[in-house]
């Protein structure tokens, strides 16, 4: 799945004070940033981090610069899948000034935070955004990655172990990047049994996991036909449906509409408040 966006933060972007530099998702370790500050999270197995290694797991993130020299060696026999985003500017700066992030690098125990992911997905988006201003956007997005960060690492651990494993089953499940592993695999990776897993998910959620990662699904899809000009047949296989008519059959029994109607219905009415 290797994805990097670079950029070069413009005059503009540089006076605003906070501004993004890459973003991109990799299988495998990462070395130390070169410059300014780098945020990387691990969605998937496990990885070693800094000189003498601190051992980092699927659900954390991390937070480093380039003055540490730390990088991520991914884990010989699991591997690791990560997100991650490189920054800087002079926001950043006066917060690492205040020593409001601590010592580098640091690691917060996120778990599964769909907003977290949701601003790193985000960000990811806004990077194929040829559109002028998107940099401060991303600088937007970044900025409440940042705090929202803060706040995970503040609120600290206070869970038991069923409610991490099941917040770890949420990452994995949102992924975009891993929602295609079925859910055997998914508690296997998780080390729990199918049956437990299944138990406990619904326990904690509400929703069988089957159909909590139906509906993550059929959410992206709304958003790829509102902002996308996709075919529905693309949206169904980016999304990994089996085929278009089974996605529109689960569109259909959840929205009310075919994605066709649905889409047509959402241009519609963008239009008239546009006029």
């Amino acid at each position: 799945m290797p994805e990097l966006a670079t950029f070069a933060p413009s005059p503009l972007e540089e006076a605003w004070g906070l501004y993004a530099t890459a973003v991109g998702s990799v299988e495998g370790g990462m070395d130390a940033p070169a410059t300014g500050w780098r945020l990387v999270y691990l969605v998937r197995g496990e990885a070693l981090l800094g000189r003498r290694p601190e051992r980092v797991e699927a659900g954390e993130v991390v937070l480093l610069d380039g003055k540490g020299g730390c990088g991520l060696v991914p884990d010989a026999r699991r591997g690791c899948t990560l997100h991650h985003v490189d920054f800087g500017g002079a926001w950043m700066e006066r917060w690492a000034g205040l020593d409001l992030f601590g010592t580098l690098p640091r690691v917060v125990r996120a778990g599964f935070d769909e907003s977290l992911l949701g601003a790193i997905v985000k960000l990811r988006e806004l990077a194929r955004d040829p559109r002028p201003g998107a940099g401060l956007l991303m600088a937007g997005v970044l900025g409440d990655l940042l705090a929202r960060l803060e706040i995970a690492a503040r609120q600290g651990e206070g869970e038991g172990r069923r409610g991490r494993l099941v917040r770890d089953a949420r990452r994995i499940l949102a992924d975009p990047a891993v929602d295609r592993l079925n859910l055997e695999a998914a508690a296997a990776e998780l080390g729990v049994s199918y049956s437990w897993f299944r138990r406990s998910f619904r326990a904690q959620t509400g929703l069988a996991p089957q159909r909590y990662r139906l509906l993550l699904r059929l959410d992206r899809a709304c958003r790829m036909l509102a902002d996308s000009s996709l075919t529905v047949g693309a949206v169904a296989q980016a999304l990994g449906f089996s085929s278009q008519a089974y996605f529109a059959r689960m569109f259909r029994r959840e929205t009310g509409l075919s994605p066709t109607v649905w889409r047509s219905k959402r241009v519609n009415l963008e239009g008239r408040s546009g006029t």
